[in-house]
């Protein structure tokens, strides 16, 4: 994930009190509520791409005797089925 949990909770913090200042939102929930939900929703969303690329990792374990023979490269490899699983579940990264 490319974003600390500290800063997570900071821009949950922020958004909330933007929304709490901007004219016609109402919330339904309290502010700590509201940050929680904002805080699980964006680290669920960072994570996309680290379990992507740990999915990647596992599928070539498959191909671990011919990349370390040097038949198959392994960055190459990753790039490529990385990024058909990306087309393939239209991914947004």
């Amino acid at each position: 994930m490319k974003l600390s949990p500290a800063k997570i909770d900071q821009l949950a913090a922020m958004l909330v009190d933007v929304l709490a200042e901007t004219e016609g939102v109402l919330f339904q929930a309290s502010d700590p509520e509201l940050r929680a939900a904002i805080r699980e929703i964006m680290t669920d969303e960072l994570e996309v791409e680290d379990r992507l690329n740990a999915e990647v990792h596992r599928m070539l374990q498959a191909y671990k005797y011919e990349i370390t023979q040097g038949r198959l490269d392994y960055d190459t490899l990753f790039r490529r089925l990385r990024q058909k699983l990306i087309i393939e579940r239209k991914i947004v990264l």
